[in-house]
């Protein structure tokens, strides 16, 4: 099973400013291995996690997804805030095909947000929406967990809890990281592909990337995120493409 990128083309156009992200871009990503994708920061990685997940489509080419690929995790813009978080875990669990009582159960103990899972997303504190965040993502067993920058989250024995979750997960899921850090990716990833000129390229190593651009277009970053902030309502959600 793979993800694959065939000649994909992807140009954002906002108003009158057009920034091309990927053009003519061919990539294959191992779901169940640890793969990182490096480039500076404003590449486009944002862009190709969603072109991953089927959030946006590419303008020529085909991503083609052979596994049960997740959203992004953290992803607010999966969350609708007028829904409780509960209702939007049940809406989650149904898009993705998986009984949401175990989930739900899951959540609820590993966040120990209690009943404030029954609130509006909107009405979260940024403490229970952290949780919520990263937790949600993590409770479904997809096959590849998609990371932008952000792999672990929230405040003290709550964001040791989660990395051990993460970890967990690594044993039997594949992850796909985009991050400008090569530290995260040294950390934990095996194989190694940067963004570059509008391309997809594979590198031998964590070295060779990180060479590659040079230290001072890239940033140090441990893939942790301690509190998440406000987050807009999309469910444009495309699991399976």
């Amino acid at each position: 099973m793979t993800i694959s990128f065939t000649n994909v083309h992807k140009t954002l156009r906002k108003k009158n400013a057009r920034t091309k992200v990927l053009e003519g871009a061919d990539a294959e990503f191992i779901p169940d291995r640890l793969t990182g994708i490096l480039a500076p920061p404003g590449s486009g990685k944002t862009t190709i996690a969603n072109l991953t997940t089927g959030k946006l489509r590419p303008d020529l080419g085909r991503v083609r997804r052979s596994s049960l690929v997740s959203f992004p995790v953290a992803a607010g813009g999966v969350f609708n805030g007028a829904l409780t978080g509960r209702e939007n875990l049940a809406f989650l669990c149904r898009v993705f095909g998986f009984d949401p009582v175990p989930i739900i159960r899951f959540v609820v103990d590993f966040t120990e947000i209690g009943k404030a899972i029954d609130k509006p997303f909107k009405d979260l504190n940024r403490d229970e929406r952290t949780k919520l965040m990263f937790t949600s993502c993590y409770a479904i067993p997809f096959e590849t967990y998609i990371v932008d920058e952000s792999l672990i989250g929230g405040r003290g024995s709550f964001r040791v809890r989660c990395e051990e979750l993460v970890l967990e997960r690594m044993q039997s899921a594949g992850f796909l990281v985009l991050t400008s850090s090569p530290n995260l990716i040294r950390k934990y990833c095996r194989d190694i592909f940067i963004v570059d000129n509008f391309k997809i390229l594979e590198m031998n190593s964590i070295e060779e990337a990180e060479a590659w651009f040079g230290a001072e277009r890239l940033r140090d970053g441990n893939g942790e995120l301690e509190l998440v902030g406000e987050t807009e309502e999309n469910n444009e959600l495309n699991p399976r493409g």
